[in-house]
């Protein structure tokens, strides 16, 4: 794994330019921004997530404790490690900033060597982390997203599109054919063509889509929009299939697609997973190649 972290972004918020001055010369092995003050400082993880924020304690306006704690509020910016930075090092302060969310608390007047390595510490730790999130929740093979993290992005989409009463697709697809590629050629030759054919989708799919391999040669995709346009989308995405060659073999490669739906608000995941299905079966028994849409 991994964990070389110079060039990390490390947002540093202290209404004191001496201070930041000090610590932008300190961490000159990273891509430091600096603000003056809490509300720049949540504009500024909103244009840009750091890995890494060092918050002063006591500002004018909103303290470091309320920036912190409307940081881990958020989905997108919970995660950031935030280190505090304050005078003060009574337990009281110390803990009130563990409570807010903080996961260092640094001192004042600044010693060199211990802000290099807490700083140096934390964005190891958060770089792991990150690093382990995505080999949990993404296929090895593809380089797509696998079943776990589907099902995670999935459930947000679907109450996103129940609050804003948007249309949500979702489609199931499965490699006719791809046995017997296994059989005839080799599992290296049927990895090839999984790849190729998540590369084929990734190139078509809109950059909001939820595109997933559920496992093996199954795929699947969420998708919102006009009802035209998204069953136009995975047409093509079908009809593409047909065109994916190994080079050096002949290999046949077609899709079957089933669609379904959203269709109230007592619909789930597992409820358009099982009309996609449903609609796959109706697919496999006219004899692949095609889509079929439950809606």
């Amino acid at each position: 794994m991994n964990l070389d972290v110079k060039g990390s972004k490390v947002l540093v918020v202290d209404d004191n330019p001496a201070n930041i001055d000090i610590l932008v010369e300190l961490l000159s092995d990273y891509d430091v921004r600096a603000v003056l003050d809490g509300e720049s400082a949540l504009e500024a993880v909103r244009e840009e997530l750091p890995d890494l924020v060092l918050l002063d304690v006591t500002m004018p306006g909103m303290d470091g404790f309320d920036v912190c704690k409307q940081l881990k509020t958020s989905a997108r910016t919970k995660e950031i490690p935030v280190i505090f930075l304050s005078a003060s090092d009574d337990d009281s302060s110390i803990l009130r900033g563990f409570d807010a969310g903080g996961v260092d608390y640094i001192t004042k007047p600044y010693r060199a060597s211990e802000v290099l390595v807490r700083v140096r510490t934390h964005l190891q730790l958060y770089s792991a982390l990150r690093q382990l999130e995505r080999i949990a929740t993404t296929d090895e093979l593809t380089g797509v997203s696998n079943r776990r993290k589907f099902l995670m992005r999935s459930e947000g989409l679907i109450r996103q599109a129940k609050a804003k009463n948007v249309p949500l697709y979702l489609a199931v697809i499965d490699l006719d054919g791809f046995k017997p590629i296994n059989d005839t050629h080799g599992h290296h030759v049927g990895d090839a063509v999984i790849r190729a054919f998540a590369s084929a989708a990734k190139e078509i799919l809109p950059p909001n889509s939820c595109f997933a391999r559920l496992g093996g040669d199954e795929f699947t995709v969420m998708l919102s929009g006009h009802e035209g346009s998204v069953l136009k989308r995975i047409e093509l995405l079908r009809s593409l299939t047909e065109k994916i060659r190994v080079k050096g073999h002949d290999v046949k490669v077609a899709a079957s697609i089933g669609v379904s739906r959203l269709s109230g608000p007592d619909d789930t995941i597992q409820s358009l997973l099982e009309r996609a299905d449903e609609a796959l079966y109706q697919v496999k028994e006219k004899g692949g190649n095609t889509v079929i849409a439950n809606l």
